[in-house]
C-alpha cells in the first residue's frame, strides 16, 4: 500500500485517504444509524409521552387540590359546624340556622368559576345547597332527593376520612354550556365533641372543563388539526372517556377513537382513580422524522461531495508552508509557548493556518494569566457561598426565638428583640467578604447571645475574655458564630438552666490568635468525634473548616475536645495576616 502511494503528489494523496478514511465509514455509520435511530426514536417518544403523563397527572393533582382547599376551609369552618349541629338538633331556630349556613356556602361556591355549587348533607338528612348556576338553595343538583343520607356520595363519605372524588357525569344544564360535572366530598366532623362519626358530607360540584384542561394544554379546534394527533382523554375503569375538550366524545368507550395506526399510553392518577390516556398518530408522527432523516442523510452526502471538491482544490497549496507549522508546533511541544511562525511565506490557506497558530500560540499566554485570575474568583465566590449560607440559617433561628417570644410574654419584649436581630442582620450583609477585628467580631457576638439568651430564656450564661492587645487583630467575619451556634442548639439541647458558654481569645508565640469556645454542654462521645468530619450539624463546623482552608490553607488548625456528659471545647489558631498572597 505504501508503495502505491510512491511518486503520487500530496493533493491526490490526501484525496485518496480522505474518501478511504472518511467517505466509506460516513456512508456505513449513515446506513446504521437509519435503522438504529428508528427504534431509539420510539422508545424515546415512550418515555416522553410517559414524562409528560406523569407532568398531566401533577397538573390535574394541581387543579384537584385547589378545590380539595376549599372543602378544607368548610370543614374547618367553626360556624359552619355549629350551623350544622343546630340544623341536627332542629330547634326553634331551624329556618334561621339554615339560612345562615346557605350565606356561607354561597360565598364559598364563588371562589372559584368552575364551582357549580357547594352542598351539605347533614346526619339528620337535611340538604343545604347553594347552586349558583339556579341562584337558589331550593333549586340545586339534590332537590329531588327526598333523603340524601341515601345517596353513595354520603354514605361513603361519611365512612372515610379523605376527600372522596367522583367520576364526570351529566349534570343539569340551564344558562351556560357546561353539561357535565363531578363531585368532590368529605366528610364533616365536630371535633369539639367526643363523637368523631361526623355529623354531615360537604359536597362541591364542579364543572368537567376543570379536569379536560388540566389534561390538555390546547383546545381541539380547526387550527390544530393539521399538527401531530395528540390528544389527552380521562378514562374510567370500565374504559368510558368521562372527560375530554371534545365533549361529544365524553360517554363513549376510548377504542372508539383509536386506530390501527394510533399509539396509546396510559397513566392513572392516584388521587382521583381515573386513567390519563394519550393518542398519538404514528403515520403523522414518524412521516416528518423519516422526511427530516432522509433530509440530514442528502445534506451529508451533499457536504461530503463538496467537502472533496475543496479539498482538491485547495491540497495542491498546502504543502509549500506545512513544514514551516509544523516546526513551531514541534517548538511549542518542547514548552516553550512564545513561538511565532512566519505566515508572509505564501497567501495561501496554510498561511491563514500559520496566523491562526500564532493567534493561538498568544491566546494561550493570555488564557493561563486568565486562568490564574479565575481560579482566585473562584475562591472568593466559595468563601462568599460559604459565609452567605450564615445568614439564612441564623435568620431562621432568630425569627423562631422572636415568634415564640411573641407568644409567651405577649409581644412586651419584640422591640428590644427587633433592635437586636436588625444589629445582626446589618452586620452580617454589609461586606460579608472581608475580615474584621475580633473586637468588631465580639460586640456582634454579644447581640447574637443575647438573642440565644431570650431564645433559651437565659438557660445559659456567656463568659468573653480577651485581652485588649488582641482586639485589633483580623479575624474573618462570622467566623466563630456556627460554633457558638452549635454549642447553643446542640451542647445545651433540654438544659433549663445553668449552661456556660466560655470565649478565650488568646495571642500565642509566632503572633497566633487562639480561639476556644467552651460549653459545660452534653458532650459527645469517641463515636461523635471521629465522624465530625463528615457530618458536622449541616452547614456549621464544616463551614468553619472549610473557610479556615479558603483563606489560611495549612497555616490555620482547628480541634474539638468533647467529653460525654461533661462538655465541650473547640479550639482555633490562626495566624496574624490578612490573607496569605496565594489565596489573594
Amino acid at each position: 500500500m505504501m508503495l502505491a502511494f510512491r511518486g503520487v503528489s500530496f493533493r491526490n494523496k490526501l484525496i485518496v485517504s480522505f474518501m478511504l478514511v472518511s467517505l466509506l465509514p460516513v456512508i456505513l455509520v449513515q446506513i446504521i444509524s437509519y435503522y438504529v435511530s428508528s427504534s431509539a426514536m420510539k422508545n424515546k417518544i415512550d418515555v416522553l409521552v410517559q414524562a409528560n403523563l406523569l407532568q398531566t397527572s401533577k397538573n390535574m393533582d394541581t387543579s384537584i387540590q385547589a378545590y380539595d382547599d376549599i372543602i378544607k376551609q368548610i370543614i374547618t369552618n367553626d360556624e359552619v359546624v355549629q350551623l350544622v349541629n343546630n340544623i341536627n338538633l332542629s330547634g326553634a331556630n331551624l329556618e334561621i340556622n339554615k339560612r345562615q349556613l346557605i350565606n356561607l356556602l354561597a360565598s364559598y361556591s364563588y371562589a372559584k368559576s368552575a364551582i357549580r355549587s357547594v352542598s351539605i348533607f347533614t346526619a339528620g338528612g337535611s340538604n343545604i345547597s347553594y347552586d349558583r348556576q339556579t341562584g337558589s338553595p331550593f333549586d340545586n343538583l339534590w332537590s329531588n332527593v327526598d333523603d340524601v343520607r341515601t345517596l353513595p356520595i354520603y354514605y361513603q363519605a361519611i365512612d372515610h376520612s379523605k376527600t372522596l372524588i367522583y367520576e364526570p357525569e351529566k349534570i343539569d344544564n340551564i344558562n351556560n354550556n357546561e353539561k357535565y360535572g363531578f363531585h368532590m366530598a368529605h366528610k364533616l366532623i365536630d371535633y369539639n365533641s367526643l363523637n368523631l362519626s361526623g355529623i354531615g358530607v360537604v359536597v362541591i360540584t364542579i364543572y368537567e372543563s376543570v379536569l379536560a384542561q388540566a389534561i390538555n394544554l390546547t383546545e381541539v379546534s380547526s387550527e390544530t388539526s393539521a399538527a401531530i394527533e395528540n390528544r389527552n382523554y380521562l378514562v374510567n375503569k370500565q374504559g368510558i372517556i368521562v372527560s375530554s375538550p371534545d365533549k361529544a366524545a365524553i360517554g363513549n368507550p376510548v377504542l372508539n377513537v383509536t386506530t390501527s395506526s394510533t399509539i396509546e399510553n396510559e397513566f392513572e392518577n392516584a388521587k382521583s382513580g381515573l386513567i390519563i390516556y394519550n393518542l398519538i398518530d404514528e403515520n403523522e408522527l414518524f412521516n416528518e422524522m423519516y422526511v427530516m432523516r432522509r433530509l440530514s442523510i442528502f445534506i451529508g452526502v451533499l457536504a461530503v461531495f463538496i467537502t472533496v471538491i475543496l479539498i482538491y482544490y485547495f491540497s495542491g497549496r498546502l504543502s509549500s508552508s506545512i513544514r514551516n507549522i509544523l516546526r513551531g508546533m514541534r517548538t511549542a511541544q518542547q514548552g516553550i509557548l512564545d513561538v511565532q511562525v512566519d505566515s508572509n511565506q505564501s497567501k495561501d490557506e496554510i498561511s491563514h493556518i500559520a496566523f491562526g497558530f500564532n493567534k493561538l500560540m498568544q491566546r494561550i499566554n493570555e488564557s493561563m494569566l486568565e486562568t490564574k485570575e479565575a481560579v482566585d474568583k473562584q475562591k472568593e465566590a466559595e468563601i462568599r457561598a460559604l459565609e452567605a449560607q450564615i445568614n439564612p440559617h441564623f435568620l431562621y433561628n432568630t425569627l423562631d426565638s422572636i415568634n415564640w417570644l411573641a407568644i409567651e410574654k405577649e409581644e412586651h419584649q419584640i422591640s428590644e428583640m427587633l433592635k437586636g436581630l436588625a444589629k445582626i442582620l446589618r452586620y452580617s450583609i454589609k461586606d460579608s467578604n472581608k475580615l474584621v477585628t475580633i473586637r468588631e467580631e465580639l460586640q456582634w457576638m454579644d447581640q447574637y447571645i443575647y438573642l440565644q439568651q431570650y431564645r433559651f430564656r437565659s438557660s445559659f450564661r456567656c463568659v468573653t475574655q480577651c485581652p485588649e492587645e488582641a482586639m485589633s487583630y483580623p479575624i474573618p467575619k462570622l467566623l466563630i458564630q456556627p460554633i457558638i451556634e452549635n454549642a447553643i442548639i446542640h451542647g445545651f439541647e433540654g438544659r433549663k438552666q445553668g449552661g456556660l458558654l466560655e470565649i478565650t481569645i488568646s495571642i500565642t508565640e509566632y503572633k497566633y490568635i487562639t480561639v476556644a469556645i467552651t460549653d459545660n454542654g452534653t458532650g459527645m462521645d469517641t463515636a461523635a468525634l471521629d465522624s465530625l468530619q463528615t457530618d458536622s450539624k449541616g452547614i456549621g463546623l464544616q463551614n468553619v473548616m472549610n473557610r479556615l482552608e479558603i483563606y489560611y490553607a495549612n497555616h490555620a488548625m482547628f480541634h474539638v475536645d468533647s467529653i460525654k456528659g461533661e462538655g465541650t471545647t473547640v479550639t482555633i489558631q490562626i495566624p496574624n495576616w490578612n490573607l496569605r498572597e496565594d489565596v489573594k
